[in-house]
């Protein structure tokens, strides 16, 4: 199912129909949209991934269980070995984990890497403030993401997965072909989706589910870890993160806007999410995440003690790792303001976060920082791009070998898009 490049409505969160990244759209704007009304929205609940379920299935019914959950693709690859149809359903995810939509492009994919890559200091900050705190506003997701265990039971753990995903991604030519880097991170990903769609009802933990989200956002029959969560997620990474990335002053050209976005339509295909929810332009994805913000945002809910807690977690081990060189203090209240800048207001109340106003020092200095090495450096500096991706791409590889999970050959050798391909873009 092929979705149009912009909404046939005047949207008010959008300007002339484009969208503007230098605003939030205040939660009084939020309303459905043709394309995605709330029926819809709550179809989405109810699907899961049929490929990924349907490994996850075989694997527990006639495959001994579902064991070496880090390894999954590795028993994947070992499962589609076996003859007949006892290996059919891991050949058939295999093959389409290894096809390409016709619509990827090798290039532009390539180039929206260099631009995280280049910009990857900011993309951090960004993805914790939105990703792993402001994403708690989504109370279902929220609830099922601490049964899985990967936040309450271990903050740093959490914040480490996500930066080694992003680390492979950092290298241009490791997402696009199955086998390099950054195309099979997404891929024990969605099948670890799969695994704990398959485990998490089966294992009792959902049956207290219903009573822990708030009943204005609660779909009866939905699966966890849904095509609605999936695409929010993707949301997170993509539209969020470039809304962030402008409120820091870091300004992207369209050409780069437009890369970047493809480069995350096509990591959204690899995990696993269905087409139809995938974002061919910027406008489309801002439309879907406002809805489904409506539908399924509750700032309200969010526990203030919980999020203040993972945040104080990550300012510790920034004291630690600079041995009391940087204050706890200021780390605490820079990571504070963020996470109220960058999300709004509107979607942090129940943080329950001081806010000390955007002409405070954290604002000021992000907002300094973002145009200095976010936007002059790179798009006004001969080099200045080359130079950010080659020390940013540096600094990911030492601490990849640090963690003994370096980037080998497959994740392409770092190099730019060609002349020719970037004029194209």
């Amino acid at each position: 199912m092929s979705i149009a490049l912009t909404s046939d409505e005047d949207l008010p969160w959008q300007l002339n129909g484009r969208t503007n990244l230098k605003t939030i759209p205040p939660r009084t704007m939020l309303h459905y949209t043709k394309r995605y009304p709330k029926d819809r929205l709550d179809s989405l609940r109810l699907r899961g991934d049929d490929l990924a379920d349907m490994v996850a299935t075989e694997l527990h019914s006639n495959h001994g269980g579902l064991t070496k959950i880090n390894d999954l693709l590795g028993i994947v690859h070992e499962k589609s070995e076996v003859p007949g149809e006892r290996g059919d359903v891991f050949r058939k995810f295999l093959e389409h984990s290894r096809a390409k939509p016709p619509w990827a492009d090798k290039d532009k994919i390539a180039r929206g890497q260099r631009v995280h890559a280049v910009h990857m200091p900011f993309m951090g900050l960004s993805l914790f403030s939105g990703s792993l705190v402001g994403g708690s506003q989504f109370a279902t997701a929220a609830v099922v993401t601490a049964l899985a265990g990967n936040i309450t039971s271990d903050p740093l753990r959490r914040i480490n997965e996500t930066g080694l995903l992003l680390a492979a991604l950092a290298f241009p030519g490791s997402l696009f072909d199955a086998g390099s880097e950054a195309h099979d991170s997404l891929t024990r990903v969605r099948l670890l989706h799969g695994a704990l769609r398959h485990w998490l009802p089966l294992s009792g933990r959902l049956a207290p589910h219903r009573d822990m989200v708030p009943e204005s956002v609660y779909v009866e029959g939905e699966v966890p870890i849904n095509q609605q969560d999936l695409a929010i997620t993707l949301a997170i990474f993509c539209y969020t993160n470039l809304r962030s990335l402008r409120l820091m002053n870091v300004i992207l050209s369209a050409s780069d806007i437009d890369a970047y976005v493809h480069m995350w339509r096509y990591a959204g295909y690899v995990l696993g999410i269905g087409e139809d929810l995938l974002p061919v332009s910027l406008e489309d994805q801002e439309e879907f995440m406002l809805c489904s913000m409506l539908h399924q945002g509750k700032p309200d809910w969010i526990n203030g003690r919980e999020t203040k807690k993972f945040i104080d977690v990550f300012a510790k081990n920034a004291n630690t790792q600079s041995r009391g060189i940087i204050p706890f203090d200021k780390v605490q209240t820079f990571l504070h303001q963020m996470t109220r800048y960058l999300n709004g207001n509107d979607y942090v109340v129940g943080m329950d976060i001081e806010d000390l106003g955007d002409d405070h020092w954290t604002v000021r200095f992000i907002r300094t920082m973002g145009f200095l090495f976010g936007t002059a450096l790179p798009r006004n500096v001969p080099l200045g791009e080359a130079a950010l991706f080659h020390w940013n791409t540096f600094q990911v590889r030492r601490g990849l070998r640090q963690r003994g999970t370096p980037i080998g050959h497959a994740a392409g050798s770092g190099a730019d898009v060609s002349a020719q391909a970037r004029s194209r873009l």
